[in-house]
């Protein structure tokens, strides 16, 4: 390694204890290690600025307007309110009724956060009339949602995509969706399966609900708008995926056009922009570019490659992923430094793809942790008794999680070598 390089990784390794120990945003850490590292290359700050990823920026704040619209017309809420009404006192298909709405409105391009940060008081208004699906239900809403997010339309499975990009490396991206739908839908049952087997043993586990907080109502509800808003996610979903339009690009017009047709307060959409991950990601991703015009990511992944088997490879990055998962909060931010090593290291053989699983499956899983948002969320919705236990009872399944799920995903690309 060049002084260039080894100091690009001694800063990203600095920028992220710092993210985690002091709570700081490691898009705005990595943009200021930038500076050194542009010094001791001598590289042109322009070509930095080249590997700025626009497109997923577009993304993220295209398709959270376009969310935010759903939301703000009421039809988002209406259609929630439906599937719980038609679910009636078959208790039992609650919390599959969270996973799926959950994991539809990411797969359609959500960022988890929203339908999470929506949907968890919403179910917790339900547990009151269920209080022993409670949990279940909210734990079913927050693994949809955030398992889903590795789909095409998404974000997270951009950011996927895009490290893949940059090492010349194709996989299925809506196998990969499969893939990591398919195992939340088995984490889901088994949950499910053990909440049944406690409870006819005398030992439930049951949360009480808080009173969900009270939504804002700025008036009657605009039917015009709600059913534009839904036509809109309809044709954003047509577009993309059958005329192969730019996601980001495609739902900012269909959101300005909205926008510009019903006029709701711009500010309150505006807000459901989620800034802080964009800044994020946007100041890591520009690093971790800048790392790779410099050749840093190629000397990882050729010191990697040296280290020793494939199989403990494999092994180190999924588990190494699964504990950033863990004690730093945003997915996507982990993924975005974890996958551009893992496709260095493996983008050009053929188990590519089952290691992409392996890495970004074990990862979604993590979002219950009570350190992260939707953790927060569940133990704020939950009866003020229960707290304390339920935050214990969440870093233990977590943790768990975080044990199991990677060496089993890890099996498929290490029987394939």
């Amino acid at each position: 390694m060049t002084a260039a390089q080894s100091l690009s990784l001694v800063l990203l390794v600095l920028c992220l204890v710092l993210a985690i120990w002091q709570r700081m945003n490691i898009g705005v850490l990595a943009l200021a290690a930038a500076l050194p590292v542009l010094a001791l290359s001598h590289l042109d700050p322009t070509v930095m600025y080249d590997t700025f990823p626009g497109s997923i920026f577009v993304l993220i704040a295209g398709v959270s307007l376009l969310f935010a619209h759903l939301e703000r017309s009421g039809a988002l809420g209406l259609f929630v309110d439906k599937v719980y009404a038609a679910i009636g006192p078959r208790h039992w298909l609650l919390p599959w009724a969270g996973f799926l709405i959950g994991g539809a409105l990411t797969t359609a391009g959500a960022f988890s956060t929203a339908p999470i940060a929506f949907l968890v008081p919403i179910v917790a208004h339900v547990g009151v009339r269920s209080r022993k699906t409670f949990l279940l239900c909210e734990l079913a809403v927050i693994i949809g949602a955030n398992t889903a997010g590795l789909s095409p339309l998404n974000p997270t499975g951009a950011v996927v995509r895009s490290a893949a990009a940059k090492f010349g490396v194709t996989y299925s991206g809506w196998g990969l969706w499969a893939v990591s739908v398919a195992v939340a839908v088995v984490v889901v049952a088994l949950l499910q399966i053990l909440s049944a087997v406690t409870a006819r043993r005398g030992h439930p586990f049951e949360v009480t609900p808080a009173p969900a907080a009270a939504h804002d109502d700025a008036g009657p509800p605009n039917v015009k708008y709600m059913v534009c808003s839904g036509l809109a996610l309809l044709a954003f979903l047509l577009l993309v995926v059958i005329a192969k339009t730019d996601v980001g690009v495609t739902a900012m017009c269909l959101a300005a056009l909205l926008q510009i047709t019903f006029r709701p307060v711009e500010r309150q959409l505006l807000s459901r922009i989620p800034w802080h991950s964009i800044l994020l990601l946007c100041g890591l991703l520009t690093y971790l570019g800048l790392m790779q015009k410099i050749g840093t990511m190629d000397s990882i992944a050729h010191i990697l490659r040296h280290l020793g088997a494939g199989a403990l490879l494999i092994l180190v990055i999924a588990y190494l992923t699964a504990l950033l998962c863990n004690i730093e909060s945003s997915t996507l931010g982990v993924l975005g430094l974890v996958m551009p090593i893992a496709f260095g290291t493996f983008g050009h053989t053929g188990i590519a793809f089952w290691v992409a699983a392996a890495v970004c499956v074990p990862a979604a899983l993590m979002v219950m942790n009570p350190i992260h948002v939707a953790g927060v969320l569940i133990i704020g919705n939950s009866s003020v008794e229960n707290q304390d236990v339920l935050f214990r009872w969440l870093l233990g399944l977590a943790a768990c999680l975080a044990v199991i799920a990677p060496g089993l995903m890890a099996i498929i690309p290490i029987a394939l070598q």
